[in-house]
């Protein structure tokens, strides 16, 4: 369920635009915001939680795919921030990767459960990232289809 999750982030973002093109992008946006956040956390913790077993069985695999997009030129600030141990940095890793992208990249770099704290920051910062994008797309849109 999380990696189906992970996969489908474009998708949310285009959901959230749609909805908001037609009502109230500023409800729009609070309730996404809060709905993703819930979704995030709960995924973030899940991750948390089962990483070491997860690593045993699967861990091999995923480990050079990894390690490719972590020393690729987009990703370096990003697994820097992850790893610094500022909150503020870690948000802004989540919002501009993905909270579970975080999580991940925060247990395998740093060896040891990111927490519950970051975890929350992971899962706010990129959940309203998502949903503040979605709604200026859907305002955007929304100008545009009544127009």
């Amino acid at each position: 369920m999380v990696a189906l999750w992970w996969f489908t982030d474009p998708f949310v973002v285009v959901g959230v635009a749609v909805l908001a093109a037609w009502p109230n992008p500023l409800i729009v946006l609070v309730v996404a915001a809060a709905v993703l956040t819930f979704i995030n956390l709960g995924c973030c913790n899940w991750i948390d939680r089962h990483w070491d077993g997860w690593m045993a069985r699967y861990g091999k695999r995923i480990e050079k795919k990894l390690e490719k997009m972590r020393k690729g030129r987009v990703m370096r600030h990003p697994v820097a921030w992850i790893t610094s141990g500022s909150g503020a940095l870690f948000g802004l890793a989540a919002a501009l990767t993905n909270a579970i992208n975080a999580v991940v990249l925060g247990r395998l770099i740093g060896g040891h459960p990111v927490g519950e704290r970051k975890g929350l920051i992971a899962a706010a910062s990129f959940s309203i990232f998502v949903a503040a994008l979605g709604a200026l797309i859907g305002l955007a849109a929304g100008d545009i289809i009544r127009a």
